[in-house]
């Protein structure tokens, strides 16, 4: 009998969002005769790293690989806000686990990963909580923001400066500014705080990704707390918080750690 394989493709894909809008995203499909496993990508704040090189590597692997975007990002309408991030994480990975989803695009449903890199990986690990047959979650230096929104409301001296932060990520957001953001984070803290998942996710199957000279989500605050008393493990790679200078040591960890799973 002939065996029929499906060549490599890419396609622009828009799924529902947590709202009323549709998310543009991106789906790279390798070329297979059986289905394949899915990797979910969660780009940072407020878009700067797509991680789209990872994507093609990745398909050349035998991996789908879906490319996202949130409400108010990279080309998807909507207002942006941190709250709508997570809504938006978790409405794409209901719906990629979905029969509908996986019978489509050829997905093997019980091989779907999460990869979210910074704010991706803080949207990410609340979705992973929230769907619990994603089977695995990779964290590329997540970005613990309910940790930061307590932190500035005990240490007030430092809001100006995480408003500035919050207010050049604005200029390539739409709708939305520094001071919206900054009270989303105050507000909102305690049930964004990732260190809130730990026993939720304590017999899941997760990855951190770090980096000593992370310059932006700092190890010592972002990670060592989420991996202490938790089955986190952890991967360390000498790079900056993009991993622009040490790519392929990063991604050859981070891919060897999912292909032992």
């Amino acid at each position: 009998m002939e065996t029929i394989t499906k060549k490599a493709s890419l396609s622009l894909i828009e799924l529902q969002s947590g709202g009323d809008e549709s998310l543009f995203c991106r789906l790279y499909s390798p070329a297979l005769t059986r289905p394949a496993p899915l990797i979910v990508l969660f780009h940072g704040f407020p878009g700067k790293q797509l991680n789209m090189d990872w994507a093609v590597r990745l398909q050349e692997l035998g991996f789908h690989v879906l490319v996202t975007s949130y409400r108010g990002t990279i080309g998807s309408p909507g207002a942006f806000r941190f709250r709508h991030t997570l809504e938006d994480a978790t409405a794409i990975m209901k719906h990629v686990a979905s029969p509908t989803f996986t019978e489509q695009h050829d997905v093997a449903a019980d091989q779907i990963t999460i990869v979210g890199h910074s704010m991706g990986g803080f949207a990410g690990l609340h979705a992973f909580a929230n769907v619990p047959t994603i089977a695995h979650y990779i964290g590329i230096s997540p970005f613990n923001f309910g940790l930061i929104g307590q932190l500035v409301l005990e240490y007030p001296e430092h809001e100006e400066a995480l408003r500035g932060v919050l207010s050049r990520g604005a200029t390539f957001l739409s709708h939305t500014d520094g001071d919206t953001l900054l009270k989303e984070l105050t507000e909102h803290h305690a049930e964004w705080n990732l260190l809130a998942l730990k026993e939720q996710l304590r017999t899941r199957s997760a990855l951190l990704v770090t980096s000593e000279r992370d310059e932006t989500s700092i190890k010592s605050l972002h990670h060592d707390l989420l991996q202490d008393a938790s089955t986190f493990e952890e991967i360390i790679v000498d790079s900056d918080h993009n991993y622009i200078d040490n790519r392929e040591e990063a991604f050859q960890s981070w891919t060897t750690w999912l292909q032992q799973r």
